[in-house]
């Protein structure tokens, strides 16, 4: 794994000397096929190490062939879980409808990970070829014709021919490049909390539980060794609250969810009191252009599609393929390269992100009594695209 080590500065942007912000899989994935093509790399992470924990990554399609040419395939091949099934249970335990996940169906091989472990990989492939710097982060940005100066929480000021914002749905980047980030989020109407906790002999390995009555859902995901708990509710409009406040969010999650039937009790017995969780809403990011003069976005930064979508870690690692491929054919002429990114990539994302807002959300957790017959309905006939 890659280490933090000083940054050796300069006073002009040497002209293949670039900046990625943020270690996640945006991150790694662009600062690898940055080095292979020869840049000089340092990436920042105002983390202390890499952001572990959870829920599990799927591969397939393009992400798979990206990964192929990256040689990292066969060390995710290695690490793959067995098939999971997927089942719909009402507040008996009674199944409503289910399907079962196989690594071959029609849209061709699929594979799921754990996430720390595709960290691993990722990290893993770029050694000690990218300078990584923990506890860092990017406090300002001045862009000049000659290059892009950015300067560090440390107060110290660098020069970079690009910078490439992959700092997720909160992007730090996008803040100081673009303004303001609220104006570009889209409330997808919910909030969605999730813990991964050891095994709880709450369902069998290898299997996922789906409860819901309008407007709240409570989801369980087994594993061999541990168990993710995730619970989400919708609401008419944002909430108020502060997402740095993990008591308060524990007791939104209590408030919303005491008294409901199924699994849900022996659920929230396990929720505990570290903060070791994950709550946010649910939202995507929407953005007229994802580049600015020498900055660009990839990944959640510029098009976070949602977590209902099921492709947050494939998409950052498509874009950090596309955005290769697109350097690779402009090598000198970077604005030629972030519009050839973005074009090529924009239509494929917004599909994926209209998709999650009406389809997946509604059937994982209808917000209604109407959404909720439609659910049944399509459950009924064996309609379940999730």
């Amino acid at each position: 794994m890659p280490t933090s080590t000083p940054m050796s500065g300069a006073s002009l942007a040497e002209p293949r000397s670039v900046l990625v912000s943020g270690a996640s899989f945006a991150g790694l994935a662009t600062a690898f096929w940055l080095n292979r093509l020869g840049y000089r790399v340092t990436v920042v992470e105002v983390a202390p190490s890499l952001r572990r924990g959870g829920t599990p990554v799927d591969i397939q399609g393009e992400t798979i062939a990206i990964l192929t040419s990256m040689d990292l395939m066969e060390a995710v091949r290695e690490r793959t879980l067995p098939p999971r099934s997927f089942a719909f249970k009402d507040a008996k335990n009674t199944t409503l409808g289910e399907m079962a996940h196989h690594p071959d169906d029609e849209a061709g091989p699929r594979y799921e990970i754990h996430r720390d472990d595709l960290l691993e990989v990722l990290s893993g492939a770029i050694g000690g070829d990218v300078e990584l710097l923990f506890n860092c982060s990017i406090v300002a940005i001045e862009e000049r014709p000659e290059g892009v100066s950015a300067t560090f929480s440390d107060g110290s000021r660098h020069e970079f021919a690009l910078i490439f914002g992959c700092d997720g749905n909160r992007s730090n980047t996008r803040r100081l490049v673009f303004g303001d980030g609220e104006q570009f989020t889209h409330f997808m109407g919910g909030y969605f909390y999730l813990k991964v906790v050891p095994d709880t002999g709450l369902l069998p390995p290898n299997s996922s539980e789906v409860f819901a009555v309008p407007g709240r859902m409570a989801m369980l995901n087994g594993y061999d060794d541990r168990t993710d708990i995730g619970f989400g509710f919708r609401t008419a409009g944002e909430i108020e609250y502060d997402h740095r406040n993990k008591d308060q969010q524990r007791r939104l999650i209590e408030e919303h969810f005491s008294g409901l039937e199924w699994k849900v009790p022996d659920m929230l017995a396990h929720i505990g009191d570290d903060n070791n969780f994950y709550f946010d809403r649910i939202s995507q990011i929407r953005m007229p252009t994802w580049s600015q003069g020498r900055i660009t976005l990839v990944g959640d930064a510029g098009y976070c599609v949602s977590p209902f979508a099921g492709l947050g870690g494939s998409m950052a690692i498509i874009g950090a393929g596309r955005l290769a491929d697109a350097l690779a054919r402009h090598p000198d002429n970077y604005a030629a390269a972030f519009r050839a990114y973005e074009e090529g990539l924009r239509p494929f994302v917004e599909q994926v992100q209209e998709r999650a807002a009406i389809d997946s959300v509604q059937m994982l957790f209808p917000g209604d009594e109407a959404e909720m017959a439609e659910r049944d309905r399509k459950l009924a006939f064996g309609d379940i695209g999730v």
